[in-house]
């Protein structure tokens, strides 16, 4: 999941200003992650060096520990919130370059061999992931510059088939 713009700030503010009615549940959720007591009322503030020291990622939850480290860099809860540290899919809420570094690291490190883009809003969240992500991307050699054939079948190197598939 992608929330692209100008600047990091500017992305969380955006992710923000999308998903901050839920706050006050993800807070709780939060606060089960990390092991510690976190108040919805301090959305403002980051966590204590007290809350820091306790914190633990979960053992049930593996993105616990992305949680923790994003909330020992020193934001705010609502902008760790804003990261999406409790989605099940990964978010990227930054500049394009974030996103490409991303799906970079991930392709490169062998936990992807594609992805399913879901930008935050439709509306100019696919434009600015297909503008500011995939130049990024065929610089790198990631994305291909043109398609090879015209359907999806010549695209992934699948046979003609005709007729029923006999497996089905």
């Amino acid at each position: 999941m992608t929330t692209i713009a100008a600047d990091k700030r500017a992305a969380l503010d955006r992710r923000i200003a999308l998903t901050e009615r839920a706050f006050p549940q993800r807070v709780a959720y939060l606060q089960h992650m990390i092991g510690v007591r976190l108040d919805p009322s301090d959305l403002d503030k980051p966590l204590s060096p007290q809350q820091l020291a306790q914190a633990r990622p979960s053992n049930q939850d593996p993105r616990s520990i992305r949680a923790l480290m994003v909330a020992r860099e020193g934001w705010i809860l609502r902008d760790i919130l804003a990261h999406g540290v409790i989605d099940y899919q990964p978010v990227v809420a930054g500049t394009p370059v974030d996103v490409a570094d991303h799906m970079q690291q991930w392709f490169e490190g062998g936990a992807a061999d594609g992805f399913w883009i879901s930008p935050d809003v439709n509306e100019d969240g696919i434009d600015a992931f297909v503008d500011g992500v995939v130049p990024l991307l065929q610089e790198r050699g990631l994305f291909h510059h043109d398609y090879e054939g015209k359907t999806l079948r010549d695209h992934i190197g699948a046979p003609d088939q005709y007729g029923i598939d006999a497996r089905v």
